[in-house]
């Protein structure tokens, strides 16, 4: 897979010495709620819809006085130097309400701010936006070789507080790079936030019924969780369908069946032809799930989908 093939483009980049394994953070200006705020804000309009690309930098920080020959300092030095100057992952961010103790827990909170805070201002990195998908960049040159100099400078050659906005020709010289998914701990913030959401949301009942098909064979969930873990999906599922239908692209993805001509023929929409499919149900409330785990399916295709899906279950669990 490459970053090119992503669902929505890499739309900004964030520059740090120590690489973002379950959230991204950014230390506001001050530590009133105010500044918290016009931080996040911020941020969230840099990445947008899209993803963020991790560079780490050349220069390693110094923790606080006292945490020198802390294990966990002398672990992440040593890991940068393999990662100093590198472009090492592409994210998903997720703006929550939820704040960087509640994410961390209060004591691994505590450790952070004693070791990073400067000047006894304890708000270090507390703007967080949990990692909800990752991907990890295989391409093992340095940052400055893939952009080039001039690209490279202008991205990361001054220190910034936010992000950095990338453009389509930057975008482009990061579009072949090889990346590969990698297990994502905080998906669980960007499903459970979306529950809501898909609540107070109508959703096509033709859609909503076919997930619900896809998703049977979903085991080990208590009911609510279930129901609401589905009901996410089909609102997914639903957006998907939204964009095919707004990009004029109502065709099997499988085999190709366009069924324009029939439903003019017989004056029925050619949605009604297709199916909405989960690639990927037995992901479904473990993995943050996109539109890019949905097909479009003719009948056929749908269930030789299936029947791919129940023997590829059997062999696993033998």
């Amino acid at each position: 897979m490459k970053i090119k093939d992503l669902p929505a483009p890499v739309t900004a980049s964030k520059a740090d010495w120590l690489p973002g394994t379950t959230w991204l953070g950014f230390t506001p200006t001050d530590g009133d709620l105010g500044s918290r705020n016009k931080c996040q804000s911020t941020i969230q309009r840099q990445f947008g819809s899209g993803y963020v690309i991790e560079y780490i930098t050349e220069t390693f920080q110094k923790p606080n006085d006292g945490f020198e020959d802390d294990p966990r300092y002398i672990a992440d030095r040593e890991a940068h130097k393999e990662r100093a100057g590198r472009l090492i992952a592409v994210h998903k961010l997720r703006t929550t309400s939820r704040s960087l103790e509640t994410i961390l827990g209060p004591e691994e909170f505590k450790l952070l701010q004693d070791m990073w805070a400067q000047d006894g201002k304890r708000f270090r990195w507390s703007v967080a936006f949990p990692i909800v998908e990752s991907y990890r960049i295989k391409d093992p040159r340095k940052a400055k070789e893939i952009l080039g100099p001039d690209t490279y400078a202008r991205l990361y050659a001054h220190s910034s507080a936010t992000l950095r906005p990338l453009r389509s020709e930057e975008q482009h010289l990061i579009a072949e790079l090889e990346i590969e998914r990698i297990h994502t701990k905080n998906a669980w913030i960007g499903i459970e936030d979306e529950f809501e959401l898909a609540e107070r949301s109508e959703i096509n009942s033709d859609t909503e019924r076919a997930i619900a098909r896809d998703l049977a064979a979903l085991e080990g969930m208590e009911a609510e969780r279930l129901a609401k873990v589905k009901r996410r999906a089909a609102w997914i599922a639903d957006k998907f369908m939204r964009e095919r239908q707004k990009a004029g692209m109502i065709a099997c993805d499988a085999c190709g069946f366009d069924p324009a001509d029939l439903a003019a023929k017989l004056g029925v929409k050619a949605r009604r032809f297709l199916d909405v499919h989960h690639k990927n149900p037995l992901d479904e409330g473990i993995r943050y799930t996109t539109i890019a785990d949905f097909a479009l399916l003719c009948p056929t295709c749908h269930r030789v989908e299936h029947v791919r899906l129940r023997k590829a279950k059997k062999t696993s669990s033998e």
